[in-house]
């Protein structure tokens, strides 16, 4: 029998990519707390509550904090 089940995944708000946990190939969880701490654990981040995979953030060194990067510079 195969059912449907629901389960979490941590999206980048910033390009729209899913993470992805390559070492042990998950690509969802059972929990939305799991999915955050994954992503998190893979160098994502969080920022005024949006998510956002490594390559659509950066560290200002000006203000000491990480920034989301303006949309040209994710193209």
């Amino acid at each position: 029998m195969i059912r449907k089940v629901d389960m979490y995944q941590c999206v980048c708000d910033g390009c729209g990519k899913s993470h992805v946990d390559d070492f042990n190939g998950y690509v969802a969880w059972s929990d939305e707390t799991m999915a955050s701490e994954a992503a998190y654990e893979s160098g994502w981040t969080n920022i005024e509550g949006k998510d956002y995979c490594p390559d659509c953030y950066e560290y200002d060194e000006e203000t000491d904090e990480y920034k989301p990067k303006s949309k040209e510079e994710n193209i």
